[in-house]
């Protein structure tokens, strides 16, 4: 998708505070995510997350150069703006440093602060998502503990920081795998 063209759309959506429509993953091209554009740097956009049901589900970090088509307007977008009102829906504070890589800065934040965060993976064009605790960090290369959703460890899961499509933070789910590692749900 053209970059000016792409950037435009996202700084008018952030404006207006509309919600926009992006997909960034080509191996399951009807996926998206819905939301408000709350940031947009040269190479990344931040986006509210809001479900279909027009509840806020946490933040999504990408690429820029990931995203390769943006819906704007149009009924669907209408009705998640007004539903999202109406329902008094709100997301939670998130604020990230918006110099330098994104990634780097959710990852070092997420380990700093102890944060559950998914993070979808391009490796060798498998997709695949990992929700857990980012363990270690250092240059390029990202250690996270992978968790099920009872909590439960699949180990420590070592990759690249280029192999990132985004970064999930603060949704539900992850606030339900934060409560049951706490807890030590099925010790």
């Amino acid at each position: 998708m053209d970059r000016e063209i792409l950037e435009r759309v996202l700084k008018n959506a952030l404006k207006e505070k509309a919600v926009v429509y992006i997909y960034n993953d080509t191996a399951q091209k009807d996926e998206h995510y819905g939301g408000f554009v709350k940031l947009v740097t040269k190479d990344f956009v931040v986006m509210q997350v809001v479900l279909s049901d027009a509840r806020s589900s946490g933040y999504l970090i990408t690429r820029l150069d990931t995203i390769f088509r943006i819906d704007s307007g149009g009924h669907v977008a209408k009705r998640l703006e007004l539903l999202y009102a109406l329902n008094g829906e709100e997301h939670a504070v998130f604020e990230l440093s918006a110099f330098g890589n994104l990634f780097v800065n959710v990852i070092k934040m997420a380990l700093q602060n102890k944060i559950a965060i998914a993070v979808l993976l391009n490796q060798d064009e498998e997709r695949e998502t990992l929700n857990g605790f980012i363990r270690h960090f250092a240059d390029e290369h990202v250690v996270l503990e992978d968790f099920d959703d009872d909590a439960q460890s699949y180990g420590e899961i070592h990759f690249e920081l280029a192999a990132i499509l985004d970064i999930n933070i603060g949704t539900r789910d992850l606030h339900n795998l934060t409560l049951l590692y706490e807890r030590g749900f099925l010790e």
